[in-house]
């Protein structure tokens, strides 16, 4: 069996933002320490390192940030599910895993810290090993083993031969920041095992208290209910899958990051990261952008709401507004009754760009005049599938549309919720050219253009 790795690496992390990554090996890599953390398993016979060992599969389970590691030995399978939660014994998140031995015999499993550019001291306290006296490595039963040593030299030899300490080892100070440690424990068939990864060594963090990954995974989907839905062929043409959506609601904010939250359905988030960041032009444009799409008052007057007069405040000499931006800005300044500045606006530039960023990629664009659905000629393997989106936040209103093929032909439904005073032209270039309509909902057959090969040929 070929190892079979998604990506290059995963993010780990809550709405505190990202905890650590998640390579295609099972190893972690805390946010918050300069080390790694990886899981090695011996049998009678051998010992495995995933990293080495081509009898691996790894994986996202669904949307959530969960990932599972799944590693054939001689006896059966070592299966490893990560993720990032909150407990009850500290504030910050701390990154779980959970091993699950299937195999019909019992193993053993070495949980290793080793060091990036440098861990200047590692001890063991009862299950635990402490790094730089700042994070904690804490397995949910004793050790049977320990290996604490100067760089990573002989590691596995010494691992793999059992020459690891019964005893406890005393602390390790490394003046070459190459601390490297190791806590071995027993792990008896169609059982399992937990260790955790945790930013802090103020208190004792049971692995069992953390939530399950099923809670995880539940507590997402909740979050993603109110999200635009897609049913693609495959990411030819860009969109934010669930996936994505959760990977940016952990991800550092940007502007770009709120304006595509915005468009994509979670407007809510967009209106936290937009009201907590310092005002900026660039976050002013998002601010405008989820106004655009929403037309929600409510998102700049509560108390939380976003603050648009600093936003407004920040804007130099030197920048200016384009004119979408402009005329959606005056016509935030008059929803919330602030029609003196709304005036003001007129002798504004208006020579900035509109957009940071294209929401929806090549899925729909946002024009002077509407929307054009498929901007783009339709993909080669798009042709004769059926597929639909729908919620998504458009600056002229929420739109869906599908296409459900006849034969050669394609069936075009759509629905648009303009905002009130907009009428939006709604196109169709990467299947029709000449197709156009004013209609906000409606359903029509189709002659699309030949499909595009590879080199975008006919």
């Amino acid at each position: 069996m070929a190892i079979k790795v998604e990506s290059s690496y995963g993010l780990l992390g809550t709405d505190s933002g990202v905890s650590a990554t998640v390579d295609g090996s099972g190893s972690i890599h805390p946010m918050f320490g300069d080390y790694q953390v990886e899981w090695w398993v011996g049998e009678e016979e051998r010992w495995y390192r995933p990293r080495s060992e081509t009898t691996l599969v790894h994986r996202r389970i669904g949307s959530a940030p969960v990932f599972e590691t799944s590693l054939t030995i001689a006896s059966g399978r070592i299966v490893a599910k990560t993720w990032a939660a909150i407990g009850r014994e500290a504030q910050k998140p701390s990154v779980i895993t959970e091993l699950s031995n299937e195999s019909s015999t019992p193993v053993a499993v070495a949980i290793v810290v080793t060091p990036f550019d440098g861990i200047k001291s590692l001890r063991v306290e009862k299950n635990s090993l402490i790094v730089d006296e700042c994070s904690q490595v804490t397995v949910d039963r004793p050790p049977g083993y320990y290996l604490l040593q100067e760089g990573s030299k002989n590691l596995e030899n010494l691992i793999f031969n059992g020459k690891a300490d019964k005893e406890i080892p005393p602390p390790l100070k490394s003046r070459k920041k190459s601390a490297t440690g190791a806590l071995i424990v027993p792990l008896t068939h169609k059982s399992g095992l937990r260790f955790v990864i945790a930013p802090t060594i103020e208190k004792k963090i049971d692995p069992g208290s953390l939530p399950d990954f099923s809670r995880v995974e539940t507590g997402w989907g909740q979050r993603l209910k109110t999200r635009a839905t897609t049913n693609l062929p495959n990411n030819d043409l860009g969109g934010l899958g669930p996936r994505a959506l959760v990977d940016l609601l952990i991800s550092s904010p940007t502007p770009q990051g709120a304006i595509q939250l915005a468009a994509w359905g979670l407007v809510d988030d967009a209106s936290e990261r937009i009201a907590s960041a310092d005002p900026t032009p660039q976050w002013l444009s998002a601010a405008i952008e989820l106004w655009i799409r929403h037309r929600r008052v409510e998102d700049f007057l509560s108390s939380a709401a976003v603050k648009i007069e600093p936003l407004v405040r920040s804007l130099g000499k030197k920048d200016a507004l384009g004119q979408v931006l402009t005329d959606g800005l005056t016509s935030l300044l008059r929803a919330i009754g602030e029609d003196r500045a709304a005036k003001d606006l007129t002798n504004l530039d208006r020579g900035f760009p509109d957009s940071l960023v294209s929401p929806f990629d090549d899925l729909v664009s946002e024009t002077n005049e509407g929307v054009q659905l498929l901007s783009k000629p339709l993909p080669q393997s798009w042709y004769g599938k059926d597929f639909e989106l729908h919620g998504m936040a458009t600056r002229w209103g929420k739109l869906g549309f599908a296409v459900r093929w006849h034969g050669e032909n394609a069936a075009l439904l759509w629905e648009m919720e303009p905002h009130e005073d907009l009428a939006p032209l709604i196109t169709i270039p990467g299947l029709q050219k000449e197709f156009s309509t004013f209609k906000t909902e409606g359903e029509t057959l189709l002659t699309p253009l030949p499909p595009k090969d590879n080199n975008g040929t006919s």
